[in-house]
């Protein structure tokens, strides 16, 4: 019995110049592809390292919420090494200097610029104002273990009259704005991409104009 067209093998229908070349591209692009995809779960994994410093930092000062700090600093755990360092160029100051303000580990960063910024009730201690960041222009650049990360941001906090019977809500009385660039460096620690250093260089700050 002849065999069919489907019992055929490939090599029967197509010269051998041409099946060289559909060989050859296959083996060929398959390292491309697969290197493409590593390429960009890395830059996914290091951006969310700049989402969750987002988070974290919004997390000080959440309404209502007694254990905000100890939350933020959780946060900021897991995606900050112990001994990361972290810089500050306030608005108007010489981004080609040093850094106004140079701290060691995510809970001196906390103490000292994160968890002071936060209005809070003079009388309960909870904060009365909520923050928001948004970050975007992400540029991540990786050689083996080690990276780089830039990013717009864009802050806001609002300051609210706390309301007598849920202390958690209440109408904003005032509005701050900050603007400005992270630069994240970043390296993999056990498997996981961590941040050893945040530069943040803010451009502008309007600070605490009425939300009327």
């Amino acid at each position: 019995m002849t065999p069919t067209m489907l019992e055929r093998p490939t090599s029967r229908f197509l010269p051998r110049a041409w099946l060289s070349v559909v060989l050859g591209l296959a083996i060929g692009l398959s390292p491309a592809v697969a290197s493409a995809g590593e390429n960009l779960q890395v830059k996914n994994e290091v951006i969310d390292l700049m989402l969750c410093y987002g988070e974290g930092t919004d997390a000080f000062g959440e309404p209502g919420n007694p254990d905000a700090f100890i939350d933020g600093l959780e946060i900021y755990q897991e995606c900050f090494t112990e001994d990361a360092i972290f810089n500050l160029w306030p608005a108007g100051t010489d981004f080609n200097d040093a850094p106004l303000v140079s701290v060691v580990g995510p809970l001196a960063w906390a103490e000292n610029i994160v968890d002071p910024a936060v209005p809070r009730n003079p009388v309960t201690g909870l904060s009365i104002s909520r923050g928001q960041h948004m970050l975007t222009n992400f540029k991540v650049e990786t050689k083996g273990r080690t990276g780089t990360l830039s990013a717009y941001l864009s802050a806001t906090r609002t300051i609210f009259d706390p309301d007598p019977v849920n202390p958690a809500t209440g109408a904003v009385t005032n509005v701050s704005v900050a603007n400005g660039t992270y630069t994240l460096y970043v390296e993999k620690v056990q498997g996981k991409w961590m941040v050893n250093q945040l530069d943040l260089k803010l451009i502008s700050l309007a600070d605490y104009f009425t939300a009327d």
